[in-house]
């Protein structure tokens, strides 16, 4: 068995092991939160003479901070379990009300992709690709991330990002408010200890948020430049590449899913008016715009001479044939 199948499979063997880990660090630091910097912060609060204004401010950090717990579990759970998109799930249906677009799309993407994998022999849409750890293809496959025993695709991307987003918000939000009483930990000579969680812990946790809030800012930073730009992380590489031939050529090179930031989020978080903006901030279930099999194009790229758009096409399906036959 070649080399890159047995790490592929102990990669995805691990899986469980990772989100156990995953969930018992994050838990960690709530504990360390609720025991220790909270009653720390708002001592002044539990006080006879605290007024009403304390006591509000001390209910509201109470609520802001189950919101963000919450946040994260939900987003991260959802992360796991939601299938990210196969053609195997035949049955999965686009969530949007538009159903003749996404039609007529097809219509194009069957005439311009008329693809079949080479490994699970099922046809093979535009922005798919098939994952030698999961063995399946994954529509707008982004990358497979052992931390969600899962891949990142079309239909839990979303909440990948967002999974990330409250974690660096509550990370930083932890090291703001835990870095007097992490002090207090160090300090070993000072007998006197009024939590009921242990100091190492409480050390070992601070140090951990700075360094999971530090680790997942970066990641979470280029997803949304991702986002922002209309692609993904397979895509971003061969993009770059595609741009430097365009740019050598005395060419102009388009994405031909980049809409704009602005219209790129708004794709990307299904916000229209079915899902509000507001929505993004609600811990629910949302499903992503389209199927996942077909997406529009930008109009810059119709504006493109024909053979310059068979050109972008025959790229993505370049891309495409790599990953089939990488370890055949």
């Amino acid at each position: 068995m070649p080399m890159v199948k047995v790490v592929d499979k102990a990669l995805f063997n691990a899986g469980p092991i990772f989100i156990v880990i995953a969930f018992g660090l994050v838990d960690m630091c709530v504990l360390a939160y609720y025991l220790v910097v909270f009653p720390y912060s708002h001592q002044w609060a539990s006080d006879e003479d605290a007024g009403f204004v304390s006591r509000l401010l001390m209910l509201l950090n109470i609520l802001f901070t189950l919101y963000m717990v919450y946040c994260i579990h939900f987003h991260y759970y959802m992360a796991i379990k939601t299938p990210p998109g196969s053609m195997k799930l035949s049955h999965q249906k686009s969530q949007d009300d538009d159903s003749s677009r996404d039609t007529l799309l097809g219509y194009e993407e069957q005439a311009s992709y008329p693809k079949t994998c080479k490994k699970c022999q099922l046809p093979k849409p535009e922005r798919a690709h098939h994952c030698s750890v999961c063995n399946e293809c994954v529509l707008r496959f982004d990358h497979h991330c052992p931390w969600i025993h899962n891949c990142v695709g079309h239909y839990n991307h979303r909440y990948f990002l967002l999974f990330m987003t409250y974690m660096v918000l509550s990370a930083t939000y932890f090291v703001a408010f835990g870095w007097r009483p992490f002090i207090v930990s160090l300090d070993l000579a000072l007998s006197e200890w009024p939590y009921y969680y242990p100091r190492p812990l409480m050390a070992f946790s601070f140090i951990l948020a700075i360094c999971m809030g530090v680790a997942i800012m970066g990641l979470c930073s280029w997803h949304y430049y991702l986002v922002m730009t209309g692609q993904t992380t397979v895509e971003f590489y061969n993009n770059y590449y595609e741009m430097d031939v365009a740019r050598n050529q005395g060419e102009i090179f388009i994405n031909m899913y980049d809409f704009g930031y602005k219209e790129n989020l708004k794709h990307f978080f299904n916000i229209g008016e079915k899902y509000p903006w507001y929505t993004v901030f609600y811990p629910i279930p949302i499903p992503p715009k389209g199927d996942g099999r077909v997406f529009e194009k930008c109009q810059e790229f119709y504006l493109l001479p024909e053979t310059q758009q068979h050109d972008h096409l025959m790229s993505q399906q370049a891309v495409q044939d790599l990953e089939d036959i990488k370890d055949l």
